[in-house]
């Protein structure tokens, strides 16, 4: 972590200690005027096809039912989690691990997709599971018939994928179990096996650091472009970004790995709000799905002993409202320098706003909705010292409602209250 960020984290905290210690948020002055949030559900941008997290069974203990539930049911408490990750093992003998968790989220309706760290050893330039190396290209149809067998297995247990990407961070050296891929290596196996891929999507190149120099050139190529179907890529060391040329040729960008720290307890109020925010950036970077690192970790959505973390809670603020087919609006994005806010649309007139306070004040802030009219919104709130917890209704008047967000903190609002229990 850089001294900035330590020393923006020290400030938070102050600021945070000093709220729990006032005798009521109610009692701290709102900004002297409300700024306009206008919400225009007739202008969509991407999809939402979800909120998810990365299964870790094969390097550590798998999730139970009950954890299964605390991520991917929607009840109160629960985060409402709607995709899952999980890693194809270079060895098959290892797959049927992935089988249990996968099946008990497919049963809520999560959506499905693998990765692989490494194709089997024998495959590679450095006949390692291990340490980089790279995929011989004799063995092209080999590691695409590898994949295709993990498809094939899940989907006869009765947990079918929705995709399977090539590589996890093909563009990371690592001693691990890993597999370096060059941009041209990845353009000449879609060229070779890309068109074998048809019944489930192939995802890619799942770089690092969402690096669009490594997908531009696929994206740019009339023999790749028809055969990758989602742009996914990490966040590491980066913040969210639009990728224009990916959206111009119908594909979605999927942000498929990151944790914002793994040193800080996952339920330290200072070290969550990050989160809060990157989420806001990723849907605002026109992103179809946003995947946590580990669902169960100590700086997890669970914590270890499989309770829902302040992390966790922060992702149900988005996860349980803003569901898969949902589609992000037009909404003011910054009414001031730090609140945060984006607006969903659903089927049958669902309408879903989250604001996100990352500052030391309390802010007023008026919305605005045109088109697609609201009567009223139920708000729930996660903060310092709140769970998604329910603060009422919120009755709009002729498309317009006033409300006030707390410091640090993350509301929901949405027009459908029984969906969201």
């Amino acid at each position: 972590m850089t001294t900035t960020m330590n020393m923006n984290m020290t400030g938070l905290r102050k600021i945070l200690i000093g709220l729990c210690a006032a005798p009521s948020l109610a009692l701290l002055p709102a900004a002297a005027w409300a700024q306009t949030v206008d919400i225009n559900s007739a202008s969509t941008y991407q999809v939402i096809r979800g909120f998810g997290g990365h299964n870790g069974v094969g390097w550590i203990a798998d999730l139970t039912s009950q954890q299964v539930d605390a991520a991917f049911g929607t009840g109160p408490g629960q985060i409402g989690l709607s995709i899952l990750r999980m890693r194809i093992d270079s060895s098959k003998s290892e797959w049927q691990r992935q089988v249990p968790t996968a099946q008990l989220a497919k049963a809520k309706g999560a959506t499905l997709f693998a990765t692989p760290w490494s194709p089997p050893a024998y495959m590679k330039t450095n006949n390692n599971v291990a340490g980089s190396g790279h995929l011989l290209p004799r063995y092209y149809t080999d590691y695409a018939t590898h994949l295709l067998d993990f498809a094939a297995m899940m989907r006869a247990n009765g947990a079918a994928l929705y995709g399977v990407s090539i590589q996890n961070e093909p563009d990371w050296e690592v001693s691990y179990e890993g597999c370096l891929w060059r941009t041209s290596e990845l353009i000449n196996f879609l060229r070779a096996e890309g068109g074998r891929f048809n019944d489930i999507k192939l995802m890619g190149p799942e770089s690092l650091k969402f690096d669009k120099a490594m997908s531009d050139p696929i994206l740019n190529d009339a023999s790749t472009v028809q055969h990758l179907d989602i742009v996914a890529g990490h966040l590491y060391g980066v913040t969210p970004s639009d990728d224009a040329l990916a959206r111009s040729k119908g594909k979605e960008l999927w942000m498929t790995e990151h944790y914002t720290d793994s040193a800080a307890d996952a339920n330290d109020w200072v070290n969550a709000m990050p989160v809060a925010v990157e989420l806001h950036k990723s849907m605002n970077s026109n992103y179809s799905a946003y995947v946590w690192w580990y669902i169960r970790r100590s700086y997890g959505l669970l914590t270890e002993d499989g309770k829902v973390s302040k992390r966790g809670h922060i992702m149900a603020q988005y996860a349980k409202f803003v569901r898969p087919g949902d589609r992000r609006i037009v909404a003011t994005e910054r009414p001031y320098h730090d609140v945060l806010v984006t607006a969903y649309k659903g089927a049958n007139g669902k309408l879903v706003v989250v604001a996100v306070n990352n500052g030391a004040q309390r802010r007023s802030l008026d919305l605005k909705f045109s088109a697609d009219k609201p009567s009223t919104l139920s708000r729930y709130l996660t903060s310092a010292t709140t769970n998604q917890q329910y603060m009422g209704e919120n009755a709009v008047a002729d498309g317009k409602v006033s409300l006030v967000v707390e410091p640090l903190s993350v509301s929901t609002l949405v027009n459908q209250r029984a969906a969201a229990q």
